[in-house]
């Protein structure tokens, strides 16, 4: 039960039995009674005390977060200040018998009010005493946002009350997100902290009078029990217990519950906030770093105004053996600092510095690492210095040669080599229509693509010189295009009010180019050119002469398709790879084709047998929306004549002995084609043949019908029965008019319509517009797409 968290009244009771046993009064320790706990029924049977559940259960799952990594007199200051306290509080949730979720919120609300009162007595008995001691600047130092987060987490705590009166429509998750911004000043809080904790020893070790009024405010506070710098550290324990306390109250939620998705934007808010603050805790010692390593450089020469940090983090220091190639080919030994934007050469002294305590370097040269190019030499046994690379000037102004003593050290070096020059000039940059640097932010930024915190307080991403969005790196190949609006939430599967005209609702069924287990047909096979690597999310990476199985082209430059060598599927650039796969137009097949024989005249004949291959496709047509069943020439005609071109079917023509046929709609007039069978395989010309009915509609849905019959210039656009129930007007279904895309626009689900710059796209339906979207068709493709995207075009300059 103890472990449970439950039914902890019969815990007490047992418990204080034992207390009283006679092994337990030999110890001389006094037992106690468990009747005293009548006024706290909420403590019992169900309730738990949440803070220690995040201590003892939860508290190593974030261990990537250092500041987790307390000290037990830390964490013992917090829990005395903070903990739940067992007293009776006002309520803030029904009287009825309470769930677990309930007893959560509680220990919430209790907690952050002790917080508070925490705060308070810093600001009270410390900050206002001292304030006549310390001077402005040292007072600045220690007390540093101290007033400031009092008042934020007095607001917050109303905040929380609030969302605990069911009156009130404000959620436990809209408290988080609202007040996520105020809690970012937590990241200098936190990095100030060391400093202010040294402050606090230095003036007590130096100065009798301000250690004095320390000890007379520690002893009125709470009887000399915490020391102030210890106080200090609570601020940061609290705030980084809030993600630990959102996952209990998740645990605790049903899925159901209307503030469940709420908790989960709240938990990822929280977890976005605890990673920065660690990174902006962490870039202050780097930058503290950098700063020694400058200190310890005699006669550096950088450019006025400009130091170390100026060219990024540290990636990688040590010793190497160096040849210019213009300096008598002589090998010197040097210590080398690899810096995102350079490379700094230098002299070991092997002189400790007295001030610092580390070495001393001295000067010799730096490169700047956008100017040069890696080339990897293979290890060459019959040289004494063997595993060597080359830094050649991309002018082939110059060259260097670096020595590394063993394999493994030669491939750190060039690993910290490749991140410097990938981070300066991030190889999925290139694919983007946007020109990133990578910046330093003055202020918190949101990542534009990922609504995220870019962590840190130097270099925490790319901005963009053009359009000026900053992202993270992996965010590069995602963000929206260079000049774009923001993107309004995805779209659902009903947007506004739309009536059945808006979106015809079909069948629910496979993708078109789906099997029944999921496996995409191609459209195409493509051979790489060169390699492509990337890091971001949905990206495909692959190596020289891979073969791709081309599924989806997004656009001219970004195409989706699936690596045959490890049938990993995502997006990658289309000026990568070379298509093998495209054919020229063929012939029309013979009027009858081959493959049904000689019939005897009146014979029912079942439609060809599907080839058997068990998950490659669905063999149930009737799931497809381009599947009509028994069907003539005519019924077809009077079906699809009015409506838009592109529109098609397929049936079983009995007249022709049960086999099947494809009738489109091509500029108004309808077509119908043969689909002959012979040894087991589908075709509408001999020199394409297809396995299955599915695979030929799916590969002619992305090519075109000329490839088979000259003149027929057009795809199989739009299955009949997507457009049956849409109102048509003079033989197409109606539409509210033309847009250009200004921007590029990456679909991310398949109810999206993606978009490329000058892009025509009929425009179908506005009725999403309050959520930023509108409905289109491009060609075959119909989707949604923000409508911020694209500019309407007049009616009198569009062709219908």
């Amino acid at each position: 039960m103890l472990f449970e968290y439950g039914d902890f009244r019969k815990v007490l009771h047992t418990l204080a039995v034992l207390s009283r046993s006679p092994k337990a009064e030999e110890s001389g320790v006094r037992g106690f009674s468990d009747k005293s706990t009548t006024s706290h029924d909420y403590y019992n049977d169900e309730a738990f005390n949440l803070e220690d559940a995040v201590n003892n259960e939860a508290f190593g799952e974030f261990g990537e977060y250092e500041y987790e990594a307390v000290t037990n007199d830390d964490e013992d200051i917090y829990e005395d200040l903070c903990a739940y306290r067992r007293v009776q509080v006002p309520a803030v949730a029904p009287t009825a018998p309470l769930e677990k979720r309930d007893y959560c919120i509680k220990e919430l609300i209790e907690t952050e009010k002790n917080y508070i009162e925490a705060l308070n007595m810093i600001t009270r008995d410390f900050m206002r005493p001292l304030k006549d001691v310390l001077t402005p600047e040292e007072n600045e130092i220690i007390f540093k946002h101290i007033k400031e987060l009092a008042d934020t987490h007095t607001g917050f705590h109303a905040d929380l009350h609030k969302a605990c009166i069911s009156s009130q429509h404000l959620k436990i998750s809209d408290c988080f997100l609202r007040w996520k911004d105020k809690f970012i000043v937590y990241g200098d809080y936190c990095s100030n902290l060391p400093k202010a904790q040294e402050q606090i020893d230095e003036l007590c070790s130096k100065k009798q009078l301000v250690n004095q009024s320390v000890l007379n405010c520690q002893q009125k506070a709470n009887d000399g029990k915490f020391k102030l710098r210890d106080l200090l550290s609570v601020p940061m324990q609290r705030v980084l217990k809030y993600h630990l306390l959102l996952k209990e109250l998740m645990k605790n939620t049903a899925e159901t519950h209307e503030d469940y998705h709420g908790l989960e934007k709240a938990l990822q808010a929280m977890l976005d906030l605890a990673h920065y603050i660690n990174e902006v805790k962490r870039d202050n010692e780097t930058l503290q770093i950098i700063a020694d390593i400058q200190a310890s450089i005699t006669d550096v020469d950088l450019p006025q105004n400009m130091e170390l940090k100026d060219y990024g983090r540290l990636l990688k220091d040590g010793e190497l053996k160096i040849r210019s190639h213009d300096d008598n080919n002589k090998i010197k030994n040097r210590y080398i600092f690899i810096f995102d934007r350079m490379m700094l050469m230098c002299k070991s002294t092997k002189i400790m510095d007295k001030l610092f305590g580390g070495e001393q370097y001295i000067y010799k040269s730096s490169l700047a690492l956008c100017d040069y190019r890696l080339d990897n030499a293979p290890a060459n046994a019959r040289m004494a210095t063997r595993y060597y690379w080359l830094l050649v000037h991309v002018e082939n102004k110059t060259a260097y040669t670096m020595y590394a003593k063993t394999e493994e050290m030669k491939k750190k070096w060039i690993e910290a080599i490749e991140k410097a020059m990938d981070n300066i000039n991030p190889s999925i940059a290139k694919f983007t229509d946007h020109q990133f640097m990578m910046h330093t932010f003055k202020v918190p930024t949101y990542c534009a693509d990922c609504n995220k915190l870019l962590p840190g307080i130097f270099f925490q991403g790319y901005k963009c010189t053009v359009c000026g969005l900053g992202v993270h790196k992996v965010c590069i190949g995602t963000v929206r295009s260079c000049g774009a609006p923001s993107l309004p939430p995805r779209p659902s599967s009903h947007l506004g009010s739309q009536s059945s005209t808006d979106e015809p609702q079909t069948p629910p069924r496979p993708h078109a180019d789906h099997g029944a287990n999921g496996i995409r047909f191609s459209i195409s096979i493509a051979k790489a050119k060169q390699s492509f690597s990337s890091s971001s999310p949905g990206y495909l990476s692959f190596v020289a002469d891979d073969i791709i199985e081309v599924l989806r082209k997004i656009s001219s430059s970004i195409w989706e398709g699936r690596l045959q060598r490890t049938t990993e599927e995502g997006f990658f650039p289309a000026a990568c790879v070379e298509e093998l796969d495209k054919r020229g137009s063929y012939e029309c097949p013979a009027p009858l084709g081959r493959g049904y024989g000689s019939v005897q005249q009146g014979m029912q004949v079942a439609p060809p047998a599907l080839p058997s291959r068990d998950g490659y496709v669905n063999l149930n047509l009737e799931e497809y929306p381009w599947f009509a069943g028994p069907m003539e020439r005519e019924g077809a005609t009077s079906l699809l004549e009015k409506s838009p071109s592109g529109t098609f079917l397929l049936r079983i023509s009995t007249k022709q002995n049960g086999g099947y046929a494809i009738s489109i709609n091509f500029d108004n007039q309808v077509k119908h084609m043969r689909v002959c069978y012979d040894d087991n395989q589908f075709y509408l010309s001999e020199t394409k043949l297809f396995r299955s009915i599915v695979e030929l509609v799916s590969w002619y849905e992305t090519h075109s019908l000329s490839e088979s019959f000259k003149g027929l210039d057009i795809s199989l656009l739009i299955p009949y029965k997507n457009v049956v129930s849409a109102p048509i007007t003079n033989g197409t279904v109606e539409h509210l008019g033309h847009a250009v895309a200004l921007h590029n626009f990456l679909p991310t689900t398949e109810s999206m319509l993606g978009l490329v710059k000058g892009d025509v796209v009929r425009v179908l339906s506005k009725a999403g517009q309050e959520k930023g979207w509108w409905k289109g068709q491009i060609q075959e493709r119909v989707g949604y797409f923000p409508w911020q995207y694209v500019q309407e075009i007049p009616a009198t300059s569009t062709e219908c």
